[in-house]
């Protein structure tokens, strides 16, 4: 024999599941999606912009320095077969965030790059890099009314054409 169960009886029942998941911990949250910002900074990558009142008028020095930790033969490694096949060395990706990621300005740097501009090294703490950039103060204006908010997103990439990424603090300032 069949047991009929009411409409309200299975709402009540879910609806009392629904309340034991959730006071256990168990339930998912269900919400209009946030906008995204700026992804989690990277431990290890650090961004300052110079004011353009000091690298002149209508420009900024954007420095990207920091290290990616690894063992230092890994290092080695690392900087001695970046050019492997071609594809391997640094990309600086310039994004503003305004709740979500805007692509300002990127710069490629094959192979090592080592120069007054910057470098990329194997050490004993990993992969040291350091780069500066002077770009046009505008670029760096991503909402043209208010505060900047910029972070860079830096991309290893190795002479197998794979990449490791870091992201740094996000740096505020009109500009």
């Amino acid at each position: 024999m069949r047991t009929r169960v009411s409409h309200r009886s299975a709402i009540s029942r879910i609806g009392a599941a629904l309340t034991l998941a959730a006071g256990l911990g168990l339930a998912t949250q269900i919400a209009a999606p946030q906008a995204a910002a700026a992804p989690a900074r990277t431990p290890g990558a650090t961004l300052s912009i110079v004011d353009s009142n000091i690298t002149g008028a209508g420009k900024n020095r954007i420095i990207v320095y920091g290290v990616y930790p690894m063992q230092q033969p890994d290092a080695v490694g690392f900087v001695t077969h970046i050019n492997d096949r071609g594809c391997g060395g640094m990309h600086y990706v310039v994004l503003g965030d305004d709740g979500k990621e805007q692509y300002l300005y990127d710069r490629n740097f094959p192979g090592t790059s080592v120069g007054t501009e910057g470098f990329l090294r194997a050490s004993n703490r990993g992969l040291e890099y350091l780069r500066e950039m002077v770009v046009p103060s505008s670029i760096l204006n991503e909402d043209r009314d208010g505060t900047d908010e910029i972070f860079v997103r830096v991309r290893f990439v190795d002479g197998d054409c794979n990449s490791r990424v870091q992201v740094t603090n996000v740096v505020t300032g009109r500009y």
